[in-house]
């Protein structure tokens, strides 16, 4: 059982439809325990699932942002809307920078390779 992960809200719930199955058809409790036993660990997988989503909506932020400027004056929610917008066309033209200062240390590289691969094949 090391390693496993079973949610005891499942388990107590199996229990429960186990000792059901057994006071309402003693014989019929053996031929389900198999079944209740290999349905915890699905149904804890589902609820632990299920608990992890929590309040991880992507739609919730936005509207989180909507009802923050609900209280702005139109010429407030531009202003803002643009101060937004310069501050990705700044990330923007940062990562664009970056993405080509490695492609040219990229191309020096492989330019040092083909010199030292030269200078193997002549030795």
């Amino acid at each position: 059982m090391k390693g496993m992960c079973f949610n005891w809200k499942v388990i107590a719930g199996l229990a429960v439809v186990g000792v059901g199955i057994w006071a309402a058809a003693p014989g019929l409790a053996v031929a389900a325990l198999p079944l209740l036993i290999v349905a915890a660990c699905p149904l804890s997988m589902l609820l632990m699932m299920r608990g992890m989503q929590g309040g991880q909506c992507a739609s919730r932020p936005q509207q989180a942002g909507n009802a923050a400027r609900a209280g702005l004056t139109r010429d407030e929610q531009l202003a803002e809307l643009r101060a937004q917008l310069t501050d990705i066309r700044t990330q923007q033209n940062a990562i664009a920078a970056e993405v080509s200062r490695l492609e040219t240390s990229g191309e020096a590289g492989r330019s040092r390779l083909t010199v030292d691969e030269r200078a193997d094949a002549r030795a």
